[in-house]
């Protein structure tokens, strides 16, 4: 590659890989329901899509294909490849492939970030990262300004769309996560020896992301005099992203005990020892609090019951529960629905705050329910051969900033203890092995005839072409479509975005919920509007639309448990305005029910169903089942613990009791299924 150094093309490949990470920090475009996730994910597909062009097109005119020579690039296509197989034994493919819509966290989005981290590692010099980490570290500081302007910091009403604060994240945990990678790419790049400037540039950036109110407690610099309790409470300087922020001052206190070491004069082997010392230390802290938590013993149950957090623990024993199930391939990237749905026990429907969970919400619970040991040891092999060549790395030249990449790899893992990748960390984990790898002196270099380069220019950039069109542009004229169906009031519109998504590939079960969702709210919002016969033969139509979009998607999403309740909970919405369908709404519920029968939501449906077609024997028999869980729960937490769920039971029965015999088209509003 040294060759073609001063390329036209070469060039531009360099500019497109540096610039690439720093617009993807800043980019933002509302999307579906998670805007700082999903509308990142596209824009990292096209960029790595122009990025991969124009390096076959280097290819062609150099004729020569260079790759950096090292185990990290073998391990990260192992890692790829531990996604295919996990995703493929699960049989539910398509979901590990794309991720939800709201997030886009599949094995499409790993193989992009391992795109760039191909190129970059072989392309990029090391002092070419000096540009991609102060793009960063400087697109953070911009967030974090961001974030002060938001409801957490001045409240100004121009940022109320920052619902969660954290800055154009709109969540502080992601902001969070993100702060405490840019911030320590600052520290790296005060090991570069820059100028003066720079110096000074970096601890602006460096000290406007340590006190943005996700890191730091904003109320203390409303109110100077709570600096003195900080003494008696020193949580009380934690920002919104609580674990992002410890972390953080963690990770401070440890680069000086790292520097410290470094500047020792003891071998370059005891050093080593040292800071290993340090990496498995932390590394055992996190397994021993997952063990901890999940075992309900020792001091990671007891910071959940300081905390007085009960979701967590409960759902990482029933995640334990799923890893039993499928230990050695795991149930896929992105299918942690069905190892719930297989798991679920009524503890989580009645704990207070409910929910769903779309991830374990820890990092290792969440690679080994999704991908197994397959895809923890291929981690773990990553993580490894990242620590061997950052030492080799350190012990030729003593380059202290290699030091600092192991620590904010450690420094991830334990605020993801209780978190979990998105796009924008995922991203960050490989520029950091890119750097890494670009340490490697050797190549491994490929002369390529003229045909063959011909050949690799024309099906290369078709076959990228194809994939952005598939993964990217698609989805996003979708959509597109959907915001603007929705948010028009045109009818026609809506029919047309119902029917176009017959179709749609990827992420149609989220897609599904959002669209009847947000039309159903508005009817309970509005119902007087609707309260004519014009407008209730609209919503007839429209519901049946509804209910043909989730039937055209039934056959891929059958054994989804959530899918069949939704789906069935949507007929019975239609039934208000003449749309008969209860026939497929029972088939939907007795599917449920081979899914499921250990959470509230299956009985509450059946009893209903049963209701609505005269059966009320089989109704309050239904009804019984419901609270009889919650009869079985209530014994393990206090009441002050308990979620509304008990309550929907007692009040469903309560509707059958009142409404025992009456013959009118009665209807009994789940608020969530």
């Amino acid at each position: 590659m040294d060759n073609t150094e001063d390329s036209l093309s070469l060039k531009i490949l360099r500019v497109l890989l540096i610039g690439t990470p720093f617009l993807f920090t800043l980019i933002y475009i509302p999307g579906f329901t998670f805007p700082g996730s999903f509308p990142k994910s596209i824009f990292l597909y096209i960029a790595v899509s122009i990025i991969i062009v124009v390096w076959l097109i280097n290819i062609y005119s150099s004729g020569v294909v260079v790759f950096k020579k090292n185990w990290i690039t073998v391990a990260v296509f192992g890692y790829i490849l531990a996604l295919f197989i996990s995703g493929i034994a699960s049989g539910h493919f398509e979901e590990s492939f794309f991720g939800s819509i709201s997030r886009m966290t599949g094995i499409a989005t790993m193989l992009y970030i391992s795109g760039w981290y191909l190129i970059a590692s072989s392309v990029l010099k090391p002092r070419h990262f000096i540009y991609v980490f102060r793009g960063l570290l400087f697109g953070g500081a911009i967030l974090a300004v961001i974030s002060f302007l938001g409801i957490n910091g001045f409240g100004l009403k121009a940022f109320n769309f920052l619902e969660q604060g954290g800055s154009l994240f709109s969540n502080n945990t992601f902001s969070g996560i993100y702060y405490v990678f840019a911030f320590f790419f600052g520290a790296v790049l005060f090991t570069k020896k820059d100028s003066l400037k720079w110096q000074i540039s970096y601890a602006l950036a460096m000290l406007v992301i340590l006190i943005n109110p996700d890191i730091f407690n904003f109320q203390i610099w409303q109110n100077i005099g709570m600096i003195k309790e900080l003494f008696s409470h020193p949580s009380l300087i934690l920002g919104t992203a609580r674990a992002s922020s410890a972390v953080m001052g963690m990770g401070i206190i440890l680069t000086l005990v790292l520097y410290v070491i470094h500047r020792v004069r003891v071998s370059v082997v005891v050093k080593g020892v040292l800071f290993s010392f340090i990496v498995l230390v932390l590394a055992g802290f996190s397994i021993g609090f997952v063990g901890s938590t999940i075992a309900q013993k020792g001091f990671g149950a007891n910071f959940f019951a300081s905390q007085n957090d009960i979701h967590r623990p409960t759902a990482w024993k029933q995640v334990a529960s799923g890893f039993s199930n499928r230990p050695i391939l795991g149930y896929g990237v992105n299918n942690i629905e069905y190892a719930f749905q297989d798991t679920m026990g009524p503890e989580i429907p009645f704990i207070k705050g409910d929910k769903w969970f779309d991830k374990a919400h820890n990092i290792w619970l969440d690679l080994a329910l999704e991908t197994g040991i397959l895809g923890i040891l291929s981690v773990i092999i990553l993580f490894i051969l990242a620590c061997w060549y950052s030492f080799k790395h350190y012990r030729d030249t003593r380059d202290f900033s290699v030091t600092l990449v192991l620590l904010l790899l450690v420094l991830h893992l334990i605020q993801t203890q209780t978190s979990f990748n998105i796009t924008a960390s995922l991203f960050m984990i490989f520029i950091l092995f890119a750097y890494v790898s670009s340490f490697s002196g050797e190549d491994i270099s490929y002369n390529i005839s003229h045909r063959t380069k011909s050949i690799i220019l024309c099906a290369g950039a078709v076959l990228i072409t194809g994939a952005m069109i598939f993964t990217a542009i698609i989805p996003a004229k979708h959509s597109r479509e959907l915001v603007g169906a929705l948010t028009s009031a045109n009818f026609e519109k809506r029919m047309n975005m119902y029917k176009s998504s017959y179709s749609i590939y990827g992420y149609p079960a989220d897609y599904v919920y959002f669209v009847t969702e947000r039309f159903t709210n508005a009817l309970l919002e509005n119902p007087a509007e609707f309260d004519n016969e014009v407008a209730r033969k609209g919503i007839a139509v429209e519901y049946n639309a509804m209910i043909d979009l989730y039937e055209a998607h039934y056959n891929q999403y059958r054994n989804n448990l959530r899918y069949n309740m939704n789906y069935a909970h949507t007929i019975f919405i239609a039934r208000l305005f003449g749309v008969d369908r209860l026939d497929r709404a029972g088939e939907l519920i007795a599917r449920a029910q081979e899914l499921s029968t250990r959470i509230p939501q299956v009985f509450w449906l059946a009893s209903l169903h049963a209701k609505y077609i005269g059966n009320e024997k089989l109704a309050f028999e239904e009804a019984d089942k419901a609270i009889a869980l919650c009869e079985a729960v209530r014994a393990k937490f206090d009441e002050s613990q308990l979620g509304h769920f008990c309550g929907v039971s007692y009040s469903l029965r309560g509707f059958l009791e009142k409404t025992r015999g009456l013959k009118n088209k009665l209807y009994f509003h789940l608020q969530e299924v």
